[in-house]
């Protein structure tokens, strides 16, 4: 066999095979194919950004859980603390060293709650439907109308989430 008589796979003898660089193309398959491209970088963009979003969605949603988790735990505590409210001040002045005691307990009590997120709702000043429950409304012109005139039983937050509102008596004009 003599050098003449081989081909390349181009098909013409003694050529090098064509390389894609130099294979030609109508334009407007070259136009398609650059659309074809976009269209999947432009998803695959999509995809990826869809991904981070999820991923941020999904640590958002378990910091969120975890920081509620015991919310249910507080809402059965609640109770106890109203309990021991009432009974330290309903408590008689002879039994003044009980009371001492109690009152520690329930401050103790309160401060390992607010290492969780629980804080006490302020109930002075201007009624806010957001964190406060009105139960009576009091005749009185010692107090501007709408601000509360007293307690009745204490609200609280759990990181900044009303928890329980404070129920309260707002006065009213008399």
């Amino acid at each position: 066999m003599t050098k003449e008589n081989k081909t390349s796979s181009a098909g013409t003898p003694g050529e090098p095979p064509a390389s894609p660089e130099s294979v030609t193309l109508p334009k407007a398959d070259v136009d398609a194919l650059r659309a074809k491209v976009e269209e999947y970088l432009n998803m695959a963009q999509r995809v990826q950004a869809d991904f981070s979003n999820y991923q941020k969605r999904v640590v958002r949603d378990r910091d969120q859980e975890s920081r509620f988790l015991v919310e249910r735990l507080l809402l059965d505590l609640l109770p106890a603390l109203d309990t021991f409210d009432m009974a330290l001040k309903q408590a008689p002045k002879e039994a003044e060293a009980f009371v001492k005691g109690m009152d520690l307990a329930h401050r103790e009590i309160f401060r390992k709650l607010e290492l969780h997120g629980l804080k006490r709702i302020g109930a002075t000043g201007a009624f806010s439907p957001a964190t406060h429950e009105a139960i009576m409304r009091v005749e009185t012109d010692k107090v501007p109308e709408g601000d509360i005139v007293a307690e009745m039983r204490p609200g609280y937050t759990l990181h900044e989430r009303v928890l329980r509102p404070a129920q309260v008596s707002v006065a009213a004009k008399g």
